[in-house]
Formats: C-alpha cells, sequence, structure tokens
C-alpha cells in the first residue's frame, strides 16, 4: 500500500502535475525498483517549476535514474490517455 504521506508529496496544486505524479505513483511506482522508487521520492523534492521543466517543458534531469522517472511518468501519462 502506498502511504499517505507520498500520496500527499504528490499534490503540488497543479492540476497536470497532479495527475501526472498520482498517476505515476498509482500505476507504476508499487512495481518500480528501489533506485526508480528513490529517484521519484527525490523528484518530489525539487521546486514545482523544476517538476513542471521536466514533466511539461521537456526539459532534462542531469541526474540519470532523475530522467529515467521521468521518462516512466511521461510514460504513463501516454498509457493513461490511450485508455480514456
Amino acid at each position: 500500500m502506498i502511504e499517505k504521506a507520498l500520496r500527499w508529496r504528490c499534490r503540488r496544486g497543479m492540476r497536470e502535475l497532479d495527475q501526472l505524479l498520482l498517476g505515476y505513483l498509482e500505476l507504476r511506482y508499487p512495481s518500480a525498483d528501489s533506485v526508480q522508487q528513490n529517484a521519484f521520492i527525490e523528484l518530489l523534492e525539487a521546486q514545482d517549476p523544476v517538476i513542471f521543466g521536466y514533466l511539461v517543458k521537456g526539459v532534462v534531469p542531469e541526474s540519470q535514474p532523475t530522467a529515467d522517472v521521468v521518462r516512466a511518468i511521461l510514460e504513463c501519462a501516454g498509457s493513461l490517455q490511450v485508455r480514456t
């Protein structure tokens, strides 16, 4: 079960970020390996404009684990859009 504190940290106050982060948290985080889970937790510590840049504007993170989790979040979002 995903802890409530982690779910709360995904709530950023921007609908776009909330949907992307919560979608990944629910669909991919539980089965992700520990490296990707840690990268996701570190991503949540970033400021909203940084996360927005990664997830919406296409800015590529310098850290490879962060880049990998950003790619996974965007892939997850793509699979959600296909289902609807």
